[in-house]
C-alpha cells in the first residue's frame, strides 16, 4: 500500500517538532528528546510514513548513545535496522551507530560485522564526495570510540578533586600544550593500543587506498602526542555537554563570572572526574591531563573546536 502524502496539519506539526529535536541533539537532552519523538511517532505512525520516523529514532537512539545509555540505543538501532531497507541512509546510519555501541562496550566481536556492513552500504550515500566524506569520517570514528573505549578499566576508583586541579594547576604553569599532550598519550597502555589498532585494521581493510592516505598512518599509534590528541578529541564527544551546553552549570559560571569562578567551584574538573567514572575510565593521569589541557584550551575554544561529529548530521 502506497504511503499518502502528508496532510498540512502533519506539516505545521512536523516544522515545529522535528527542528525541536534537532535542538534536543544539539544539547544531547535525551528526555526531551524522546517525548519529542513520541510527539512525531503519533503525528506520523497512523498514516504509515515509517521512514520519516525511523529518521527521527535514529536522532533519539544517537544521543542516547552520547548520554551514556548504550543498551537503549542498541535495541534502538537494531529496531530501526529492521523497518528500513538495506540500500537507504537511515540503514547506513542506524548500522554505524550500532557498531559505534558494541565499540563504546569494547566489544569487537559484535562491532567487526556491523562495522563491515557500513561500508559496505557507503554507496546508499549517492554523492560521491559526501560518501568519500562519510567513509574517512567513519574510519575515524571508529579509532577515536576504540581508543576511548580501550581506556576503561573495572576498578572502583573515586577521583580526589582536589588533588587533580592543584597538580592540573602545576602542569599549566611548567608545561606547555604539546608536552601536556603528550603525557595523556602516555597513560593509554599498551594493551590499549593493540585495541586501537585492531579496530583500525578493520576500519582501513574496507577503505580504497586514496581514501587510506586522508587517515593517520599505523606509525602514529606510536606517537605519545597523536595519541593524547587521540584521547581529547574522542572524550569530546562525552564531555561536551558537561561543558558546552548553555544550561549546563559549568557554561552558566563560565560565561557569567569567568574561568576563575569556574575553578574555584572545581566545577570543571568535577564535570570531567564524572564523565570519566561514567566510562569506566579510572585513570588519575588522565583526568588530570585533560583538565590541564582544557583549562590552557580555555572552555569557549574548546566548544568550537571539538564540537562532536554527530553521525546524523553528517547528511549535511
Amino acid at each position: 500500500m502506497e504511503t499518502p502524502n502528508l496532510t498540512e496539519e502533519q506539516k505545521i506539526k512536523l516544522k515545529i517538532l522535528e527542528p525541536a529535536l534537532r535542538a534536543a541533539a544539539d544539547r544531547r537532552d535525551y528526555e526531551d528528546a524522546k517525548k519529542i519523538t513520541l510527539a512525531i511517532q503519533n503525528v506520523l505512525r497512523p498514516t504509515g510514513h515509517e521512514t520519516r520516523l525511523m529518521h527521527a529514532k535514529n536522532y533519539l537512539f544517537e544521543i542516547a548513545l552520547e548520554v551514556g545509555k548504550v543498551d537503549i540505543a542498541i535495541t534502538g538501532f537494531i529496531g530501526v535496522r529492521q523497518k528500513s531497507g538495506k540500500n537507504t541512509r537511515l540503514y547506513l546510519e542506524a548500522t554505524t551507530l550500532l557498531a559505534i555501541c558494541h565499540l563504546r562496550k569494547k566489544d569487537i566481536d559484535s562491532a567487526k560485522p556491523y562495522m563491515a556492513e557500513a561500508f559496505k552500504y557507503e554507496k546508499n550515500i549517492t554523492s560521491p564526495s559526501k560518501r568519500s566524506e562519510y567513509k574517512i569520517g567513519l574510519a575515524r570514528r571508529f579509532d577515536e570510540e576504540a581508543l576511548l573505549s580501550s581506556l576503561a578499566t573495572d576498578a572502583n576508583y573515586k577521583f580526589n578533586i582536589e588533588q587533580i586541579q592543584k597538580d592540573a594547576g602545576e602542569l599549566i604553569r611548567t608545561k606547555h600544550e604539546e608536552e601536556i599532550l603528550e603525557l595523556l598519550g602516555a597513560t593509554a597502555p599498551e594493551s590499549a593500543l593493540d585495541f586501537v589498532k585492531e579496530v583500525h585494521r578493520e576500519s582501513t581493510k574496507l577503505l580504497s587506498h586514496e581514501d587510506k592516505l586522508r587517515l593517520p598512518s599505523p606509525a602514529s599509534f606510536e606517537q605519545k602526542k597523536n595519541i593524547g590528541k587521540g584521547i581529547l578529541s574522542a572524550f569530546q564527544s562525552v564531555i561536551w555537554k558537561s561543558l558546552c551546553d548553555k544550561d549546563s552549570e559549568v557554561y552558566k559560571m563560565w560565561f557569567t563570572n569567568g574561568m576563575q569562578a569556574v575553578l574555584d567551584k572545581k566545577y570543571l574538573t568535577i564535570a570531567i572526574t564524572g564523565t570519566l567514572s561514567g566510562l569506566s575510565i579510572c585513570i588519575y593521569g588522565v583526568a588530570v591531563y585533560i583538565t590541564a589541557l582544557l583549562i590552557k584550551i580555555g572552555i569557549e575554544v574548546f566548544c568550537e573546536t571539538y564540537t562532536p561529529q554527530s553521525i546524523m548530521k553528517m547528511r549535511k
